[in-house]
């Protein structure tokens, strides 16, 4: 029984170390990246709630225009006699 205690505590310290490693490498720098990029997001939100209508009205007409399907339409020329 003190051998099976002895590997979980083992694989457990292990695992933790790695863990802890890979972070300090890699995972606080992203990490303080995003926290960073989403503090910027969240005061550009906060920002554009504070609209006026008529800025609502006008980006709601560009979304619905960039969304709207273009349709490639062919003229036919009109002679004068």
């Amino acid at each position: 029984m003190g051998a099976i205690l002895r590997f979980f505590l083992s694989f457990f310290v292990f695992y933790f170390l790695i863990k802890f490693a890979f972070n300090l490498l890699i995972g606080k720098r992203w990490a303080s990246e995003n926290k960073t990029d989403r503090q910027k997001r969240q005061q550009q939100q906060s920002q554009n709630k504070i609209q006026s209508q008529e800025d609502r009205i006008i980006s709601y007409q560009k979304k619905k225009f960039e969304s709207s399907n273009i349709e490639d339409v062919e003229f036919e020329e009109v002679k004068e006699k």
